[in-house]
């Protein structure tokens, strides 16, 4: 018999959910843990966790734990030595691949047709015609991450008639598929990065990844280009970012991840011009709990019928972060 504990951060599963996971599979055990108590009590039988709610309580008592199938897009703030010690399959949630993606494009076009600038202006209750300096419409992005979310976000940009330069860690014929060029061959995108109109950051928090997008890179962009962050908020050195803006360079720049997050209202990210912040929601959907619960109703299908698992990560290629 598989033993399943559920342990989802948000909400709790709807009894529907419940019963269509118990008749997947005749032997199929469902305990919901919404106490920390349920979760330590039901670890040592458990071959499947589902969600990370009490993970770092749990994991110390888990004998027998294969898969952990987490609701999180990146679930790099789980790692920890007991994860490294069980060591069981870790698979992120990919259901929100296409909710993330249009919301990179919509930031990359607000800041394109200086929206912010206009909101403020009618905060301040001034009606003007200036266009305040809109940028001229993209013909190139360059779309670093060829994941789930990097791919959605290239049909999206292909189909608005942009020319997609994708960068990925290897070749991948989904990949290559929704770009126009791809490059994986270490630091070959470097040499390319001068053609991006727009900068689409989409790339899991790794050891290789982490302030990727440091001054040098920065710089490397072209003056008038749009950079978007809704991968991993380590991926970018805020630091350095605000100096590229702060000199005048770049076109704007939109992250819905910072790290680290503005402690407090003086913090200099929020008077950097020409930024754009979205406080971690590229996410949310107003059917959240109906699509999770549909991916993962497909992930334990695919799990018990011996198929090929979405999503999953090499937990020695983690990093520590947001």
């Amino acid at each position: 018999m598989s033993q399943l504990l559920l342990m989802y951060s948000n909400e709790q599963p709807s009894q529907a959910h419940i019963e269509r996971l118990k008749i997947l599979q005749v032997d199929v055990s469902v305990v919901v843990a919404d106490t920390e108590e349920i979760a330590i009590r039901h670890a040592a039988d458990t071959d499947i966790i589902l969600g990370h709610r009490y993970l770092r309580q749990t994991l110390p008592h888990t004998q027998r734990l294969k898969w952990l199938q987490s609701t999180a897009a990146g679930p790099h703030h789980l790692l920890s030595s007991d994860l490294r010690r069980v060591n069981p399959i870790l698979t992120r949630c990919t259901a929100f691949s296409d909710v993330v993606a249009w919301h990179a494009f919509t930031l990359a076009l607000s800041l394109m047709r200086r929206i912010p600038e206009a909101v403020k202006a009618h905060q301040q209750g001034i009606w003007t015609h200036s266009p305040f300096n809109m940028l001229s419409f993209p013909q190139t992005a360059m779309v670093f991450g060829m994941g789930c979310i990097g791919r959605e976000l290239a049909i999206i940009l292909r189909r608005n008639g942009l020319t997609v330069l994708g960068v990925a860690r290897k070749y991948s014929p989904e990949a290559d598929a929704v770009c126009d060029e791809l490059f994986y061959e270490k630091n070959d995108w470097l040499e390319h990065l001068h053609r991006a109109d727009f900068c689409f950051i989409t790339l899991p928090l790794t050891k290789n990844t982490y302030h990727l997008f440091d001054e040098t890179v920065l710089h490397t962009l072209p003056q008038h280009a749009v950079l978007v962050n809704v991968g991993r908020g380590g991926v970018v050195d805020t630091d350095a970012l605000v100096s590229t803006l702060q000199e005048g360079h770049l076109g704007g720049a939109a992250l819905d991840v910072i790290d680290p997050v503005p402690s407090s209202s003086f913090d200099p990210v929020w008077a950097a011009p020409r930024l754009l912040i979205t406080p971690k929601v590229a996410v949310f959907h107003p059917e959240h709990q109906k699509k999770l619960e549909a991916f993962i109703e497909d992930q334990v299908r695919r799990y018990l019928n011996g198929e090929k698992l979405l999503g999953i990560i090499t937990i020695n290629n983690l990093a520590e972060g947001d």
